[in-house]
Order: C-alpha cells, then structure tokens, then sequence
C-alpha cells in the first residue's frame, strides 16, 4: 500500500494515486498499489457501517473461526517473554514516521502538494488495513449476540431489593472469605494461569460453550507509566490475542483483573459480559479468586444504593476487606486526572465505534447482568 519514491513528473502522473488526465489529455490508469489501497478503504468503510447479523457472526465466527485462531495464537503469544503488542506497535508507528520522512523530505517545489496527498492516500489505506485486520482477529466479536439472549436473563430481577439483597450478600461473602484467601497467599501473574485456567474453561462451560478458549499468560507492557497515569488496570492485544496487566494492581485484584482479560480473550468483547464471565470465573476457582470477586463486585453494587443503606452496609463489613477496598480506592486515586479524562473519551468512542450503545457506561451493566441472572 505504499509508494516507491518519485523520480520525474511523468513518473509522477503515472503513480498519482487519483484519477487524472497524463500529459497527452488521455486517462492514466490506476496503479496496482493504489488501486489496493482504494479497495482496502473502500472494504473498511463498507464493513464499518454495514449491518451485520448477530447470530451468523456467533455460530460462524465468535463460537468457530475465532475460537479456532484464538486456541493457537494466544499459547503462541504467550511463549514470548515479551508483549507482542510492544513490538507491533512501535513498529507501525515508527514505520508511519520514518515513511512520512522520507516522502517529504527533499520535495521539490511544485510537487508537495501531490506527493502530500498521495502520502496520506497510503497511511489512510494502512489504518484502514489495520482496522480490517483488527476485525478479522477479534473485533467482530463486538457483533455477536448480547449474553443476555444466552441466559435465563429476566429483567423484572433487576429491582432496588435485589440490588439490596446483593450488597448485604456480597458483604457476607467477603467476610467469610477474607481469612481464607489472605492465608492461602497471592499468586503471581505468571502464575494464575495455571492456578485459574481450569476455572476459566468452567465459567465458559457453565455459559453453554461447547468450545473454550484457552487463558493467556498475564504480561506487562511498555505502556506501564500510562496504565499507571490513566487507571487501566489491563486490556487485549486484539492483533497477538495476549492480555496485558498494569503491574501497580494489588495482589488481590489480580485474580478478578486477569479473569476480566481472559473473558475478552474468549470473545466477550461487551465490558459488561467480560466483567460478567470474569466474576463468574473467579467464583469457581478457590477462596482467593472468590474473594477478589466480591471485592470487586461490592463497590459497584454499593453505589447505587442510598446513603443511609451504604452506610450501614460499611458498618457490618469486617476490617480486612475494608481496608483492601479503601486501598484499591487509593491506588485509583494515584491516576493523572487529565490523562484519565481524556482516555475514558478516547475509550468510549471506540466502544460506539464498535456498536456498544452504551460507551464506557456498560462496565457498569454487570451489577444489572448478575441481577437478572440470579
């Protein structure tokens, strides 16, 4: 998709990457690159805006092709020592840099103007390849059936005393657990998988998969100081399929963040179904998972409740887990307010991007999904 250098104005007319007229007043043909890069637009663009039937995208591509990919992928992105999405992403944005360089650097006057546009023709076609890849590799599971068409889902569950009933119920659990789970000790990253894996193809079991995806190693990034600074606690590589984990979470959020990365890894790309199938994951692996379930789930069910119920719902809570959420509440707090801000934008337009109506509002919907599954 990109262009070899210019020489002369003739070569120029030849390559020219838009319809024009050559010199002797006929019409020059369209080059073989630049009509790939048309096409490779003109196929995002389309693909972007186009209807797509939920139920041919599950049982064709969440639930088949992509299963299949992911089963060799991510055990193949996961003997790298190093996160693969660190290396594809310097590499493209090096790459843009040095090529954008290297066109403009020495253009004559009277052709800048051409060899400008012709420079932006090829990176547009290459964000619109990387777009049609990202697709292909994971981003079509952003079209799949909703879980809730899955589940015995009942809307009419999701009233103010079930929510009540789960805050109390999610305090009782968290202090029966917190003893156990502290003695049992803290995996580290690379030892979840093997510690939770089984409790991972569990949860996808229990969802009626008769295909699992399989759990990645948990791996650190070069994005480390902005994860830190924008409070992301982890995300997928949708281009290597391998989950990268922001190294300042605390030992007992890692159970819970990790399960919420291998749901994305298994096709749920909803944040609402991911944090979903990664609470149910933990709950199925041993009091430490369980536990980082509960601290998890506890304060987003606690904030909607009035005042005087949260209070007294803080009042029965035992010391420990209080003060496990009092620091993952000060760990949040060490973000960058500016660069959080402006990264919950730049997220939630992805997210409508990809035909998530409710933006970054749907990490809250999980408290709504548990609710109408109980």
């Amino acid at each position: 998709m990109l262009f070899r250098p210019l020489s002369d104005p003739n070569t120029d007319r030849r390559l020219f990457p838009l319809t024009q007229f050559n010199i002797e007043g006929g019409m020059s043909r369209l080059s073989k690159v630049s009509c790939l890069g048309v096409v490779t637009i003109f196929t995002a663009g389309l693909v972007a805006v186009l209807p797509t039937p939920s139920t041919l995208v599950e049982q064709l591509y969440s639930r088949g092709i992509y299963l299949a990919a992911q089963n060799v992928l991510t055990p193949l992105a996961s003997l790298a020592p190093f996160a693969l999405f660190d290396f594809l992403l310097g590499a493209v944005v090096i790459g843009v840099v040095v090529y954008w360089a290297t066109r403009m650097q020495g253009v004559v006057r009277g052709h800048r103007l051409r060899i400008f546009l012709i420079t932006v023709f090829n990176t547009t076609a290459l964000v619109a390849g990387i777009y049609l890849a990202f697709l292909l590799v994971w981003g079509l599971n952003y079209r799949r059936e909703p879980l809730t068409t899955k589940l015995d889902y009942q809307s009419d569950q999701v009233t103010n005393q079930s929510l009540t009933e789960l805050a109390a119920y999610s305090v009782v659990r968290l202090n029966q657990l917190h003893a156990s789970a502290h003695q049992s000790g803290w995996s580290t990253l690379e030892e979840l998988p093997s510690r939770f894996s089984q409790a991972f193809e569990q949860a996808q079991r229990g969802l009626g998969s008769s295909r699992v995806a399989v759990a990645g190693v948990p791996k650190q990034t070069l994005l480390q100081p902005y994860f830190r600074r924008a409070g992301i606690d982890g995300m997928l590589s949708p281009f290597s399929l391998e989950i990268l984990i922001n190294d300042a979470i605390l030992p007992f959020e890692r159970p819970y963040v990790v399960a919420h990365e291998w749901a994305h890894l298994a096709g749920f790309a909803d944040e609402s179904e991911a944090s979903f199938v990664g609470w149910l994951t933990c709950l199925y692996g041993d009091d430490s998972s369980r536990y980082s379930a509960w601290l998890f789930l506890a304060p987003r069910v606690f904030r909607h409740l009035k005042e005087s119920e949260r209070s007294r719902l803080w009042a029965q809570m035992d010391e420990t887990p209080t003060i496990d959420l009092r620091a993952v509440a000060q760990r949040m707090r060490g973000a960058v307010p500016v660069v959080q801000r402006n990264a919950n934008r730049v997220y939630n337009q992805y997210l409508r991007a990809n035909r998530v109506e409710a933006g970054i509002a749907s990490y809250g919907e999980v408290v709504n999904l548990i609710l109408g599954t109980g």
